[in-house]
């Protein structure tokens, strides 16, 4: 584990998928992230790339040969390298090798850096492409619900949004989606029920909100996520089983499993020529 601190945090980090284990306010002793509980969901933070969501019958293809793809891409799972470490930030890297080609055959390189900042931390992602390919990338971290110490239930959290949303809403049934029309109607809160989050992902396009916060009436601390340029939202939880988190996730795009599994072609992609890269940089804050 790599371990950064400023004044008012320490953070907790893994070199497997770069992923944040813990968050912990010091100076109040709140913890802000999911514990891992692998009765529950055994993740806290991790990335998803080079996919996201369900894919057809689990594989991708790449000019019409088919290669096993996990839900929501590899690189949660694999070990990256660390290339810095300071009190706080640590810079990460996952470079193409054979073992993600057996998945991905492409070259590329994943820089993710997490920095410490006075009010929360900032997740930045890279990806360069080494050659022609497509992709795409999200952030799925998991906030605890007992952030304010308490034990509270979902029903007493609410995400507020910046700006009035009027959107649908998608869920997979069986990995496709069924829209829910109108799900938010002019309207800055949706208020969070497990009636809702056992039908399973709440994903959200097009909104207009350039951040969203999540907060309990049974406490005072709060996370506000910076969506910057990641056109999705999904909000999750696991489902049926009254897990003590939520996940609050800006995402490039998430697809089903009816998409067409030739990458070139699927819908959401991003696409990057030899040479280019994408950076996406998301700040998530806390009261």
């Amino acid at each position: 584990m790599i371990t950064l601190k400023n004044a008012k945090y320490v953070m907790e980090l893994s070199n497997v998928g770069a992923e944040i284990h813990s968050l912990i306010n010091t100076q109040q002793g709140n913890q802000y992230i999911w514990n891992g509980d692998p009765a529950f969901w055994g993740r806290h933070t991790p990335l998803l790339f080079p996919v996201t969501g369900p894919l057809p019958d689990g594989h991708i293809q790449v000019q019409g040969k088919s290669y096993p793809m996990p839900v929501n891409g590899f690189a949660r799972d694999m070990p990256f390298q660390v290339l810095s470490h300071t009190e706080t930030e640590a810079v990460f890297l996952l470079s193409s090798n054979e073992e993600t080609k057996a998945f991905y055959p492409f070259d590329f390189s994943l820089q993710v850096t997490h920095t410490l900042l006075d009010d929360g931390y900032r997740s930045t992602a890279q990806i360069k492409a080494n050659e022609q390919l497509w992709c795409t990338f999200g952030w799925h971290p998991a906030f605890s619900l007992d952030m304010n110490q308490n034990g509270a239930d979902l029903s007493t959290f609410v995400v507020e949004f910046e700006q009035e949303e009027s959107v649908d809403r998608l869920y997979p049934v069986n990995g496709i989606f069924k829209t829910e029309k109108q799900f938010l109607h002019h309207q800055k809160t949706l208020q969070l029920s497990r009636t809702e989050t056992d039908k399973g992902p709440i994903v959200l396009n097009g909104l207009r909100s350039a951040w969203v916060k999540l907060s309990s009436t049974q406490g005072k601390h709060s996370v506000t996520v910076q969506r910057a340029d990641m056109p999705t939202l999904v909000i999750w939880t696991k489902e049926q089983l009254h897990a003590q988190f939520i996940c609050v996730e800006p995402m490039y795009s998430f697809q089903d499993a009816a998409r067409n599994p030739e990458l070139s072609k699927m819908e959401g992609m991003l696409h990057l020529a030899a040479g280019e890269s994408r950076t996406f940089s998301n700040a998530f804050t806390f009261n």
